[in-house]
């Protein structure tokens, strides 16, 4: 099994739920495609001078607004390399017009601005002077745009008449895993076969693209997986053609410079990411393949655009059913025997001890002692400090990951059904409010100051909800709340420095003034 599988399962399971996706395609197709960004997580900041630029260029933009499916973006961008299933941090995907790119107007997604940071998009309109000193990358048409979404097909190495399915280990995929009779691409089967026995060499030059004066590590991300070349070229050219230049590099996958008129490429240094602008993504064998072949998703899995480019509407099977909040019990061994604990009411319960019991406990950690058993558990469970049982790390786990990816329903859900605890801390010691930054802050900030979880509270190192913020790119909005309510622009870490501190040594992303003067 390919190693960066577990990461993509997440990945998928965390990507935009089906209703949302539904309402998102239900307001585009109601012409309302601001409606349907913002529904997919993306703040939208579309604003340009019409003096600026020619008429035809605007209406170029403005037709491929319309078109625009963020929720498919989505599902192409590429993801952080650490293991982790947020965005990659600190680039933008480029959605370029077929030509003329180099003096139209572009609409740029921005992605956030740290890995821990909250996850949403912002949609803007740049031009080419304005991302000079950014990293930013050209985004195909079929990962955006509506109208071409069906090209994902052969730009994954398929055809009119072929699949691009194939096993991680170069084999076609049998039909019987898809629900189809269809063999797999030959040619990417092919490719991919020359990749696992070594000779990077040969299956970039099978796919049009000669790096023969290339040192093989530069075909491939350094422990990953080989980059498969299907489709770059390709790729290559339409990114040339859209920005009228000749030559283009490659982001994430392979560190290649690729002359495009003769395909010819030489080893490039990513950390010279400005040298050459104009930027592609390549990768391996694309995940939603590898984890169909491995049978860890299913077509009804995929996002509806992809799934219906890939697979006839008869075998598109319903996703996997979305997980329930937390709440179920789990066990503890305590005083020789096991013990229930769980989520009732917005706490973590004991009810195998009575409330004197407890009374009796809580007195004697005040007073320095040491717990164990289930009390031990609930101090972790308040603390971050220690261990949880496996059900209760889960729970922690399943929060963690709702809220990052801005499931603010379902946490206002388990909220509201004393089903999740405010007061939970993580192993970070990160508490609710510390993630606010996550969700939808209006709606969730109020609750959690009200229950009383404190503006300041502290992590394992003393960072607060709104260093947090500031350090990730949290909205500034919620810095103003917790300024509001009382939060210290000055409290200090660990390491001695502190929300206003960083606020000013982060003014080129987001203008935090009032947080560095504060």
């Amino acid at each position: 099994m390919r190693p960066d599988l577990p990461q993509w399962r997440r990945i998928r399971a965390e990507s935009l739920p089906r209703d949302v996706v539904d309402a998102a395609a239900a307001a585009r197709a109601a012409g309302d495609w601001a409606g349907a960004a913002a529904l997919a997580r993306c703040d939208v900041d579309v604003r340009f001078d019409p003096g600026r630029f020619d008429a035809a260029a605007l209406e170029a933009l403005q037709d491929d607004l319309r078109h625009l499916s963020v929720d498919l973006l989505w599902w192409h961008l590429p993801r952080h390399r650490g293991g982790m299933s947020t965005l990659q941090p600190m680039v933008s995907a480029i959605l370029a017009p077929r030509a003329g790119a180099d003096l139209a107007p572009l609409l740029r997604v921005r992605l956030p601005k740290s890995p821990t940071g909250p996850q949403r998009l912002q949609l803007t309109v740049a031009t080419l002077a304005d991302i000079e000193h950014e990293r930013w990358y050209v985004a195909p048409r079929y990962t955006w745009d509506v109208r071409e979404a069906a090209a994902v097909r052969a730009a994954w190495g398929g055809s009119a008449d072929r699949m691009p399915f194939l096993t991680p280990d170069g084999r076609p995929l049998p039909p019987e895993a898809f629900g189809g009779g269809t063999d797999a691409a030959a040619e990417t089967e092919q490719t991919w076969r020359i990749l696992t026995e070594g000779d990077l060499v040969g299956a970039w030059r099978r796919c049009g693209i000669d790096v023969s004066a290339v040192d093989p590590e530069a075909l491939q991300r350094p422990s990953g997986p080989p980059t498969l070349p299907v489709g770059v070229a390709d790729e290559a050219r339409a990114a040339a053609a859209a920005f009228g230049v000749g030559q283009v590099s490659t982001l994430y996958g392979a560190s290649l410079a690729v002359t495009v008129h003769d395909l010819t490429a030489e080893a490039h240094d990513v950390s010279e990411y400005l040298e050459i602008p104009t930027r592609i993504l390549t990768g391996s064998v694309p995940p939603d393949l590898a984890l169909i072949a491995a049978g860890h998703q299913r077509p009804g899995d995929l996002h509806p655009l992809v799934r219906d480019a890939l697979f006839p509407s008869s075998v598109a099977a319903q996703g996997a059913p979305v997980p329930a909040a937390p709440g179920s019990p789990a066990r503890v061994r305590c005083q020789g025997a096991w013990h229930r604990v769980e989520v009732t009411g917005g706490a973590l319960r004991l009810p195998d001890h009575d409330e004197e019991e407890q009374l009796r406990e809580r007195m004697l950690r005040t007073l320095g002692g040491t717990s164990s058993g289930c009390y031990a558990t609930q101090a972790t469970w308040t603390t971050g400090k220690g261990r949880l049982p496996h059900a209760l790390a889960a729970q922690v786990r399943e929060l963690k990951h709702r809220m990052q990816h801005g499931d603010t329903d379902w946490l206002l859900d388990g909220l509201d059904r004393g089903v999740i605890d405010p007061h939970v801390r993580d192993a970070n010691g990160w508490s609710l409010l510390h993630l606010a930054m996550w969700v939808d802050f209006t709606r969730v900030l109020p609750l959690l100051l009200a229950a009383g979880v404190p503006v300041d509270a502290r992590d394992h190192i003393g960072r607060t909800p709104l260093y947090l913020a500031v350090m990730n790119g949290g909205p500034p909005e919620l810095m103003r709340r917790l300024l509001a309510e009382g939060a210290d622009p000055r409290a200090e870490t660990v390491h001695g420095s502190y929300p206003a501190s960083v606020a000013r040594s982060r003014q080129q992303w987001q203008d935090l003034a009032f947080v560095a003067s504060a």
